[in-house]
């Protein structure tokens, strides 16, 4: 094994602040195909590589969840041709994950978050066989975001919320019960007990800087570390990786050591009200 590749593992078993949750929008497919002179769909295949790569990657440095920007509702307004080949790929990745036994023995417990309705019926189908299969693992949790809109998941979980509070089963049942954040998080995508819990870290490749309505209630809510990352999506690497982690490392050991000189402040301005 190479040196550089040898201390990044032994960082990413030691390291202090490893996120729970990782978000990744996977950006660049389109461009980096482009660099290359090929055609959009050459990039969504090395992208889907990718995402294989990035399982493997984020296993052996222990992160809980990771969550994948897939598919957004927006991405239904591109070329028809180009979205047909992308929900062709995606059926070829969720059939790989189903059957690869390198990935299957990680006992990752693969779910979609999105709106299902909008999806193609043969890749709902593939997806709901994956979910089925690995239902009852809990080594690691990969979400895939398909079909999904931060707003609209949203909008939809305040409007089930609505529809929950005016059955005759909940008429004495304080409003107030319903508006919690921990209750709001269940009619988020995809509506279950088990949540998609709040992001620590979000990456996004290919440069652009937005979040483009990704997880905006686990993200934003939770205070993120966002990072932006100048490569395309097929370009990145476990060496990107370990180095988006020491970035999440510092800026969580900045953030800490800031609160801890915030709270001697405080200690300080209230032991002099008392003296």
């Amino acid at each position: 094994m190479p040196q550089k590749r040898k201390n990044s593992r032994t960082f990413l078993r030691s390291a202090e602040y490893i996120p729970e949750h990782i978000a990744f929008i996977m950006d660049g497919n389109r461009r980096y195909a482009h660099r290359k002179g090929k055609e959009a769909n050459w990039g969504h295949t090395a992208g889907v590589s990718a995402v294989e790569n990035l399982l493997h990657w984020t296993y052996l440095a222990k992160i809980k969840h990771i969550t994948i920007y897939a598919f957004s509702t927006e991405n239904f307004k591109r070329n028809p041709t180009e979205v047909e080949s992308i929900f062709e790929l995606l059926e070829k990745m969720l059939y790989k994950l189903s059957t690869d036994e390198k990935i299957l023995s990680k006992k990752i417990r693969i779910r979609m978050i999105g709106e299902t309705d909008n999806l193609p019926e043969k890749t709902l189908s593939a997806f709901k066989d994956l979910e089925e299969k690995t239902a009852g693992n809990d080594k690691m949790f990969l979400n895939v975001a398909l079909a999904y809109g931060g707003r609209n998941d949203i909008t939809q979980a305040f409007e089930r919320i609505a529809e929950e509070a005016v059955l005759p089963e909940n008429k004495e049942k304080p409003a107030g019960d319903f508006l919690s954040d921990d209750e709001i998080s269940k009619f988020l995508f995809p509506f279950s007990d088990e949540i998609v819990p709040g992001v620590d870290f979000l990456i996004r490749t290919g440069d652009e800087r937005r979040t483009s309505n990704f997880l905006p209630w686990q993200a934003n809510g939770n205070n993120a570390v966002v990072c932006y990352y100048n490569k395309f999506w097929p370009e990145f690497t476990f060496k990107d990786l370990f180095y988006t982690l020491r970035i999440y490392g510092r800026m969580e050991e900045d953030r800490r050591k800031d609160e801890e000189r915030r709270q001697k402040k405080i200690d300080a301005f209230l032991a002099d009200l008392k003296s």
